[in-house]
């Protein structure tokens, strides 16, 4: 299978500009002005050619420099009816090459498509060993309540964000400070239940990505530090020793694209993946100073906030 798909896309690679090249030549008005250029030229070198022939001639029997008019005329509209007549005679040949050329085109998108189908499979292979890395329970963050101030509602947070390829969590924290003590959480959800990268499951992967209260509306929450610098959560993140069968640069690759999903649901959709916002979920007990949680995903897509304590 891989070597007729290589064999497909060698002979693509010399089929697709030759197939460019005709369907440009024939089917644009550009093209076409291109080869009613080379018509003309062809004309005009011949009619030249013949009227050099006959100047050189006319020289040989007599003094005279200039053709005549008549001869002028003559020799212009042999040559025009020769060129006709050569393409009538030669209509059949000009059929078949015509047809020859259009066969090209027609192989060449046949290739196309056959090299989109293969291409479309291996991506979705990909797709699919990098959500089996990713079909399991991971940590996304430890957040710890640097202050709570009962007077004003005024919560100060620091969250640091766990890297599954480092196997730690981030140094570079983030502290926010949020009016209210229920905190909230909103995450990004893909549901992969129409699409042929997960069967026979309905499979979901979840990240937090924004955190609001009782006091401040959702619409109005504040975003999390989740995703590195290309937009890939951390918790995504695998150490190539972590990553079986594939490649650690097609995985990350890979990973980018369903990472993107997450907040282009037009791409998503197209790709057979529910991109949503749900799973509201918050600590249900009364926080203190000093009160450290994990933010943790199930298997399942849930999200769950635990004491350290309590693992």
């Amino acid at each position: 299978m891989n070597e007729a798909y290589e064999f497909l896309q060698q002979m693509n690679w010399f089929l697709t500009p030759v197939s460019n090249a005709i369907l440009y030549l024939f089917t644009t008005k550009s093209g076409f002005t291109i080869l009613i250029i080379l018509l003309v030229s062809y004309l005009s070198l011949s009619i030249a050619n013949k009227l050099r022939v006959r100047r050189i001639a006319l020289k040989a029997v007599s003094e005279k420099k200039n053709i005549p008019l008549t001869d002028i005329l003559y020799i212009v509209g042999s040559e025009l009816m020769n060129v006709f007549l050569k393409i009538i005679a030669n209509i059949p040949v000009l059929l078949g090459i015509i047809i020859f050329l259009f066969a090209i085109v027609g192989m060449s998108a046949t290739f196309r498509t056959v090299d989109d189908f293969f291409g479309n499979q291996q991506k979705i292979r990909e797709l699919q060993t990098v959500v089996k890395h990713l079909d399991k329970s991971y940590k996304v963050a430890k957040i710890k309540i640097v202050e709570y101030n009962e007077t004003t509602n005024m919560t100060d947070l620091d969250i640091s964000f766990y890297d599954y390829e480092k196997k730690a969590y981030n140094k570079n924290s983030q502290n926010i400070k949020i009016k209210g003590h229920d905190i909230y959480f909103l995450s990004y959800v893909l549901n992969f239940e129409y699409s042929e990268i997960v069967t026979n499951a309905k499979k979901n992967i979840v990240i937090p990505y924004k955190i609001f209260s009782e006091e401040v509306p959702k619409d109005k929450g504040i975003l999390l530090q989740v995703k590195d610098s290309l937009g890939i959560p951390y918790a995504f993140h695998r150490a190539e020793e972590d990553i079986y069968g594939i490649s650690k640069t097609t995985f990350d690759a890979q990973l980018l694209k369903i990472s993107e999903y997450m907040t282009n649901g037009t791409a998503a959709k197209k790709a057979g993946i529910r991109s949503f916002w749900g799973n509201y979920v918050h600590y249900n007990k009364p926080i203190y100073k000093g009160l450290t949680l994990i933010v943790w995903v199930e298997q399942t897509g849930g999200i769950i906030l635990k004491e350290t304590n309590t693992f």
